[in-house]
């Protein structure tokens, strides 16, 4: 079933532009999706006494055109339809004007995640359906660009993670990693125009103290920033620009 919301741009959502940003796209998405889980008993609010939680293991975004603050836009969302019992699934989301012109577009790969045993839940065809899946105009799974580290760097941030990082299930909240992407990007790239494309793959979590290493390149194809643990023996997320 496709879900949708009407928003109000506000500060935190845009840009030094006063441009919505990303981050604005992605959280006006990640909002969404939580509030369709709320309507069948797998939200927020339902983690605590049924132990499970929606983790998000990939995103890619596609900005068209970037409202501006205190503009109105709608964000649609839906589930992909699985064809066979899977430990991930995906969610694909449409943004409008208020003249039903695409802006952006976007999708997401997500697992479902046991907090008691700290291991992912296979999914099966039958709680899928508790989301009324679509069927989806493109192949997420093709959509969504393998991302591999970058040989070399031009330059390194260090990061601790802080206590408003964090999210409900304990780990850095899933856009919290961008916000500190963009901190390890060169000046030029924060305040000039922000890139319309936007890739963001997840590998190990976060948590609260932990000092990460964020990793910035220039390739060819866009700007990288790695993000790894304070050693960098360990990769945490990749994030493209371009």
């Amino acid at each position: 079933m496709k879900y949708e919301y009407k928003f109000k741009i506000g500060m935190k959502q845009i840009n030094p532009k006063c441009k919505i940003s990303n981050y604005g796209f992605l959280s006006f998405m990640e909002e969404l999706a939580t509030w369709y889980s709320d309507t069948v008993g797998y939200g927020i609010k339902d983690i605590k006494n049924k132990n499970r939680a929606w983790i998000i293991m990939d995103w890619q975004l596609e900005v068209k055109e970037r409202p501006s603050y205190s503009d109105e836009i709608f964000v649609r969302t839906y589930a992909v339809e699985m064809d066979k019992p899977s430990f991930h699934c995906y969610r694909n989301f449409e943004v409008y004007d208020m003249n039903n012109n695409l802006i952006a577009k976007a999708t997401s790969k997500w697992i479902f995640f046991d907090t008691e045993k700290r291991r992912i839940t296979k999914l099966d065809l039958d709680f899928m359906e508790l989301y009324k899946t679509e069927i989806s105009e493109y192949n997420p799974e093709s959509k969504i660009e393998k991302l591999r580290e970058p040989t070399s760097y031009d330059s390194e941030k260090e990061y601790t993670i802080k206590r408003f990082d964090i999210d409900g299930v304990g780990h850095l909240h899933n856009t919290n990693y961008l916000n500190i992407a963009y901190e390890a990007v060169p000046e030029q790239i924060y305040i000039g125009e922000e890139p319309k494309n936007l890739r963001i793959m997840y590998k190990h979590e976060v948590k609260l103290g932990d000092i990460v290493k964020c990793l910035y390149s220039k390739q060819d194809d866009g700007h990288y920033v790695v993000i790894k643990n304070q050693d960098k023996s360990k990769l945490h997320a990749i994030i493209k620009l371009w």
